[in-house]
């Protein structure tokens, strides 16, 4: 057997993520149909902030109407908070202009702080936000009018904007996404069957056709990744639907993922006349373990031959643990369907938040960050470049890998968006004279960042191509004259990034080997947590209740892991081989940790 060596450049890696899937186009359209109704009626009404507004849109999560309504709550609750507190704070100082500088520090502070530490991360960094831009905005020395109606037209352009998007969603979103997401568990499951039946087939005239079928088929969902997957998921969330989603389905999306990935390197194989039969019966066995799945039946009693060596060794490995999972989601559903009750328990805080220093840490090197942009933009002068401050604030994540990959999708879109506005300002506003114009050459952006947005990995330069679209070509109620916007801005984004470097990378670094171990602590001490539970048989409600709080530890954690294994790659420095090294093994360790807490989970009776 020999094997084709497979690379994608550049190109191909692009075209990956920008592939179409199931729900990419509609999830688009809705965007754009959401953003081109707020710029409509915001036209019309000749409301301020409008902009900002529609850029801040496309951070929203539409996975679910519900979700939506709940996610445009939040956004707008931080800006109405970050308004009163703005107003309030320079009432009380009167317009100081230090009392204003410590405003700022208290505000970045607390925000950066309640984004780990509280469970509602949305709202705390829109109120962060829009309170840096709240007060930095009396720092033109405006009127008490003119700083007043800037904050309350900020609130009401996001409210126009927000419901636009909400109605858009109740009328056109899925309602059924339990459903979607079993038919592409499903289908996933059934393409691995039938690439690995086609890989053991012993008739050579037949093989190449079926295999390269079944190949293709695989490829495709390579290429989509896992995102609608997560998408399906956190539809969810929420929901009615979420009491009976199955323990582990987080984690057994994940195993999916890479178990595809794996399996399709196989499809470059080629052979020699007689075959491997090794390899064959790898696949034979493999394609019974991918029926078995995807039929979901007796997976408890299912007896195949192990494949503890050879090239499908850690192939086997992940659909064993996908199989564990699977059978305690069944064991842990036959025994709490009876008399389930959903339980509803609020908390501000993510548990311990007070006895960590993470999050301490973590805001005091944002705020950091942030005064020392604040400092140099007001020093030179020069408030065009304020998006420095914006980019600490959005890009400042707890892993230096994670910090990275955001703001080179950050800069990237800043600058895709801001040439895109550039154009439209010099070439094609000056023949423009009607919102129907604007429509019409605003509307295939919003569809870019919208399709961009939901790429498998590189969905933030989506976000951030809208974002200096809007910026630069929406100014004002008239065809902009300028062309300053977007070069500030780009400018801006990169002392941001220069600034982050030296405060989380060099002076105050969380590697993400660091991130990763925090994350395996917290799924083995709830695994702990989980076995005491197992001998409170004679208090089931509380133990219910108890077994919800530590699933959700660890499926945000498996969250958290998912992106740190991507961001991993964006580790840049002497310490790069070493980081990737340590990264891949603890992410087996975390993958084994999260299915000894799903077997634990088979234990707990309701």
């Amino acid at each position: 057997m020999s094997r084709r060596f497979h690379r994608g450049t550049m190109l191909e890696l692009l075209q990956e993520e920008l592939s179409p899937y199931p729900g990419r186009t509609a999830g688009a359209l809705r965007d754009t149909l959401g953003i081109v109704l707020a710029v409509v009626i915001a036209m019309t009404l000749q409301l301020p902030g409008f902009s900002l507004s529609a850029a801040l849109l496309l951070l929203m999560q539409r996975e679910r109407p519900g979700l939506t309504l709940r996610t445009g709550l939040q956004i707008l609750a931080g800006c109405a908070l970050a308004a009163i507190a703005s107003l309030v704070w320079v009432q009380l100082t009167d317009g100081n202009e230090v009392a204003r500088f410590l405003g700022v520090a208290l505000c970045v502070f607390a925000s950066a702080f309640c984004m780990v530490a509280s469970t509602l991360p949305m709202l705390w960094t829109i109120f962060g936000f829009y309170g840096f831009v709240d007060l930095a905005y009396w720092d033109g020395h405006h009127s008490a009018s003119a700083g007043v109606s800037y904050s309350l037209y900020q609130v009401a352009s996001l409210a126009l904007v927000l419901a636009c998007a909400t109605a858009v969603e109740y009328l056109f979103a899925s309602r059924h996404p339990a459903e979607e997401l079993n038919r592409e568990l499903h289908r996933r499951l059934s393409s691995l069957a039938r690439f690995f039946a086609a890989l053991a087939q012993d008739d050579l005239d037949t093989r190449p056709q079926e295999l390269r079928r079944a190949h293709r088929d695989l490829l495709q969902l390579e290429h989509a990744g896992d995102f609608r997957l997560h998408e399906l998921y956190d539809r969810l969330q929420g929901s009615e639907q979420a009491v009976r989603m199955p323990v582990g389905l987080q984690y057994r999306i994940g195993i999916l993922t890479r178990v595809i990935r794996k399996s399709v390197i196989f499809g470059f194989t080629s052979f020699t006349a007689d075959g491997n039969e090794e390899l064959k019966a790898g696949a034979r066995t493999l394609a019974a373990l991918c029926d078995q799945l995807a039929a979901g039946q007796h997976l408890d009693h299912v007896a195949l031959a192990d494949v503890s060596r050879g090239p499908f060794e850690e192939i086997f490995r992940e659909l064993r643990q996908y199989r564990e999972v699977s059978v305690a989601a069944v064991d842990v559903a036959g025994r709490q369907s009876a008399g389930r009750r959903r339980l509803r328990h609020f908390r501000f805080f993510q548990p311990g938040a007070f006895e960590q220093s993470e999050p301490v840490l973590y805001a005091l090197k944002l705020t950091l960050s942030v005064l020392i942009c604040y400092i140099l933009y007001n020093a030179v002068a020069w408030p065009g470049i304020t998006t420095c401050v914006v980019t600490v604030l959005f890009t400042g994540l707890s892993s230096t890998g994670a910090m990275k990959q955001k703001q080179l999708y950050r800069f990237a879109g800043a600058v895709v968006g801001g040439v895109l506005g550039i154009l439209t300002v010099s070439l094609l506003f000056p023949n423009m004279d009607s919102v129907t114009s604007l429509v019409v050459v605003l509307a295939p952006v919003v569809f870019l960042s919208g399709w961009v947005m939901r790429s498998p990995r590189i969905g933030y330069v989506g976000v951030q191509i809208g974002f200096a679209f809007f910026l630069s070509t929406l100014q004002g109620f008239g065809p902009p004259t300028q062309l300053n916007p977007a070069r500030d801005r780009v400018i801006g984004i990169a002392l941001g990034i220069g600034v982050m470097w030296f405060v989380f990378d060099q002076l105050w670094p969380v590697r993400t080997s660091d991130a990763l171990g925090s994350m395996l602590r917290k799924i083995k001490g709830a695994t702990s947590r989980l076995r005491a539970l197992v001998l409170q048989a004679d208090a089931a409600e509380l133990a219910a209740g108890e077994f919800q709080r530590l699933r959700s530890i660890v499926s945000v954690e498996l969250t958290n892991m998912q992106q740190m294994d991507f961001a991993a790659q964006f580790e840049i420095g002497r310490h790069r081989k070493r980081e990737l090294v340590r990264s891949r093994r603890l992410l087996r360790e975390i993958e084994g940790a999260a299915a000894e807490f799903y077997r634990e989970a088979s234990r707990i009776s309701a």
